[in-house]
């Protein structure tokens, strides 16, 4: 099913063999970063939707995604820790008989990943962590103790590595190594180099890890051993309710500077691991924001959204591909102001893929 050709990054190879698991990253290894003068060009572009089915969704739902023009699938599995503070995650892989929650188990996966390749399209993988029973952040995840750190590390790497066997053997394109872990991936760079190499000896498609928007992916200290610069792009563009074009565009040029300096630090092109935007009036503000019950609807706004960013920053070289932000297997009817895209917005993001494709 992979449709992507893998490259293992020369500048990265040394790093992966000689860095063990370790705490805190030598002071070298921060200045082992390929400087570049300009980010490197993708050579392939993803063109991704994210799918949450708590059922077997239908086929008249993978044939509108394909339609849409994507040309992969994002699935999202998640690992439940009680606590930011308490080393322990299980896993809930589900079984052939269980239902569980379809897109998440490790029979529904297998299954999406048939019917989406006979329907031209591929896999990224994308592993969470879920934290508490509301869903705390999984970038408070630290430890005060070596101890404890190595607990969480062995409890990761046992859920990361059942991931990555399942990508390979579904034939996945692109794993996602980890999503938002910013206390992990700054105190732990030598675990997260380590983890990469594992990965890389059962697992033969590309990687990258999903850095949080605001604090975290300018930050990472081991892109350099991925195979691109992943970030949650979930960037405030405007404090207006109903912010023009012109006024969104504005409000992603400082933030698609600093993506491209980051892209060049790293020498890996920039993949988008989540980009949505909700129907409501605050979108612009904060797009990250869940929607409240009675949040009125904005579907313009949403579409101009996507617009915006398929005219400015879809277009750079440097940009590998989107997941767009997310496609559920039924329609949100109780929730007009959620994620799923709707209207306009499904056909700005039509555009969006097929000018994609006509360049």
């Amino acid at each position: 099913m992979r449709r992507f050709s893998h490259t293992v990054w020369l500048a990265a190879g040394g790093l992966l063999l000689a860095v063990g698991c370790a705490g805190d990253a030598p002071p070298a290894e921060k200045a082992s970063h390929t400087q570049a003068a300009s980010p490197p060009e993708a050579e392939q572009r993803i063109r991704a939707v994210t799918l949450d089915a708590v059922d077997r969704p239908a086929d008249s739902t993978l044939r509108a995604l394909a339609a849409l023009g994507a040309t992969h699938l994002t699935l999202v599995s998640f690992g439940f820790q009680p606590a930011a503070g308490v080393p322990r995650i299980r896993m809930h892989t589900g079984s052939d008989d269980d239902d569980g929650w379809y897109s998440e188990t490790d029979a529904g996966i297998r299954a999406l990943a048939r019917r989406a390749d006979s329907l031209g399209m591929g896999l990224v993988l994308k592993p969470h962590v879920w934290v508490g029973r509301e869903g705390q952040s999984r970038q408070k995840i630290a430890f005060d103790d070596e101890a404890n750190w190595q607990r969480w590390q062995k409890q990761y790497r046992r859920f990361l590595l059942h991931y990555a066997r399942l990508a390979e053997e579904v034939g996945a394109d692109l794993l996602v190594v980890g999503t938002e872990l910013a206390g992990a991936s700054r105190a732990r760079s030598g675990f997260w180099r380590g983890l990469i190499a594992e990965v890389r000896a059962v697992y033969s498609g590309k990687l990258t890890y999903a850095a949080n928007w605001h604090d975290e992916y300018a930050t990472v200290p081991f892109w350099d051993a991925l195979d691109y610069v992943g970030v949650q792009g979930y960037f405030p563009l405007s404090e207006a309710d109903r912010p023009s074009a012109k006024t969104l565009r504005a409000g992603w040029g400082p933030h698609v500077q600093s993506l491209r300096r980051v892209s060049a630090e790293a020498g890996r092109p920039l993949f988008f691991t989540e980009l949505g935007y909700r129907s409501a009036r605050d979108a612009a503000r904060q797009p990250w924001h869940w929607p409240a019950e009675g949040d009125p609807p904005a579907p313009q706004l949403q579409a101009r959204l996507f617009e915006t960013f398929f005219q400015t920053v879809w277009p750079k070289p440097w940009v590998a591909g989107v997941a767009v932000w997310k496609w559920p297997a039924a329609p949100e009817h109780r929730r007009q102001a959620g994620f799923m895209p709707r209207g306009p917005a499904v056909e700005a993001i039509r555009r969006g893929f097929e000018e994609d494709v006509s360049t």
